[in-house]
């Protein structure tokens, strides 16, 4: 009796005991795991990859480097909206590029590989790409001395400045300018006589009729149209010097010392020589045009015509 019970306690225990997996089934499931994780790994990693910007770039026709090169200047966005062009990544990483001028750069481009990326860039920013009289642009004059005039850029016929007389000591002839312009003026007048050199105001501000006539009399060829002639602002001056008028007067001393004491006091070379192209008038080594101390100074050193400078720094901002 005794081993029977005994025996029906052994069955009942070996009926609860627990089921023991072995352990290759749990090393394959392990394995199985880790296989599924790591397929999931991949697939993710090549529909990233496929759907990276730096894929879609290589597609396009630029080689690995200067796709990683766009994608790192995090320009790829815009870039992948154009068709492929050569000189992307030197359009891009151009010191003066301006990102609303992208399409416009590879227009120009295409169509003048002649030029120089710089080049290019100088040219779009300025609207240097388009006819000039063409655009019609209303000039900010709440910018005040930094207001831009030009081809582009136009003044309103009714815009008056205020002015004053310039006493004929410092000019020839009758001649108006702005009072800032005038102190500044006499402060450069008097730093050049301290060196012996004189400085005379040959022309300075002219209404927008008197712009109109002489237009009218003269062409495009010689003459801005009225309200694109810097001379409308009262902020622009033509120096000479005795015995030296405009087409010489880059051989003076006068010149030359305008050349590196000018931007001090506020003043800069307005058409430098060979920047026709940008600044839409012939080389005048007598124009100057006033614009502050400090923005004639960052003008200067910049090495840039206002035009760029303009498009750059203050119409970009």
């Amino acid at each position: 009796m005794e081993n029977e019970i005994q025996n029906n306690i052994e069955n009942e225990v070996k009926k609860n005991k627990p089921y023991k997996i072995s352990k290759n089934k749990v090393i394959k499931f392990a394995i199985l795991v880790v296989s599924i994780i790591i397929f999931i790994i991949f697939m993710v990693t090549i529909i990233k990859f496929l759907t990276s910007d730096y894929h879609k770039l290589n597609k396009m026709g630029y080689d690995k480097e200067t796709a990683k090169k766009i994608v790192a200047i995090k320009k790829s966005e815009v870039v992948k909206k154009l068709d492929y062009n050569e000189k992307m990544l030197d359009i891009l990483t151009s010191k003066y590029f301006i990102d609303k001028n992208l399409e416009n750069y590879l227009n120009y481009y295409n169509n003048n590989k002649n030029k120089s990326i710089d080049d290019v860039i100088a040219i779009v920013n300025v609207h240097a790409d388009k006819d000039f009289y063409s655009l019609e642009l209303k000039t900010d004059t709440d910018l005040g001395n930094a207001m831009l005039v030009n081809k582009y850029y136009n003044l309103d016929e009714n815009y008056e400045p205020e002015l004053v007389n310039v006493k004929n000591w410092y000019s020839y002839g009758e001649q108006k300018v702005t009072e800032e312009v005038y102190d500044q003026f006499i402060l450069m007048f008097d730093a050049a006589k301290e060196e012996d050199l004189t400085l005379i105001i040959n022309d300075s501000y002219r209404s927008y009729e008197t712009q109109k006539k002489t237009h009218k009399l003269y062409g495009d060829a010689l003459a801005a149209r009225a309200g694109a002639s810097e001379h409308n602002t009262g902020l622009a001056i033509d120096i000479v010097t005795y015995g030296a008028d405009g087409d010489d007067f880059d051989q003076t001393k006068e010149f030359a010392w305008l050349s590196k004491n000018a931007h001090k006091y506020g003043f800069i070379l307005r058409y430098p020589k060979d920047k026709e192209y940008l600044t839409g008038y012939d080389y005048e080594s007598w124009h100057y045009r006033y614009l502050g101390r400090d923005l004639a100074t960052k003008v200067y050193e910049s090495g840039l015509t206002y035009e760029e400078y303009y498009a750059y720094y203050i119409e970009n901002k």
